[in-house]
């Protein structure tokens, strides 16, 4: 994917990840095996990367994300059917949508009957 999309940092990415790093503490070595850590400086960019194909293929009128923050607006059904989407691809990528953290701001006449990710009942 990096290559496809920021061919100029594929060698960079290749190298710094192709192979386990090893990592020393005191007489143990570890091997880092999961791609990018907490702080490196290039997993922001590697996980937007990821999640962009994702956010372009949404239908709400608005959709947005910061890194992990997605943020969508429109028609109520519209929006419910790209909650779902996200949910289903983005477990797919082996990531979870956290229904806790999620926040469904609306007008006052919309009627919530249930949620769970993936199917709200909406009226």
């Amino acid at each position: 994917m990096v290559f496809d999309s920021i061919s100029e940092l594929f060698a960079f990415a290749s190298s710094a990840y192709s192979v386990p790093s090893i990592l020393f503490y005191g007489p143990f070595r570890l091997f880092s095996q999961e791609g990018t850590q907490q702080g490196d400086p290039l997993g922001p960019l590697l996980f937007c990367n990821t999640v962009q194909p994702l956010l372009l293929s949404l239908a709400s009128e608005m959709t947005f994300g910061y890194l992990d923050d997605f943020t969508l607006a429109g028609d109520v059904a519209t929006v419910a059917q790209d909650v779902s989407r996200i949910a289903d691809l983005s477990s797919k990528m082996g990531l979870v949508l956290n229904a806790a953290k999620c926040e469904l701001v609306a007008h006052s006449s919309l009627v919530l009957l249930s949620c769970r990710v993936g199917r709200c009942g909406l009226r």
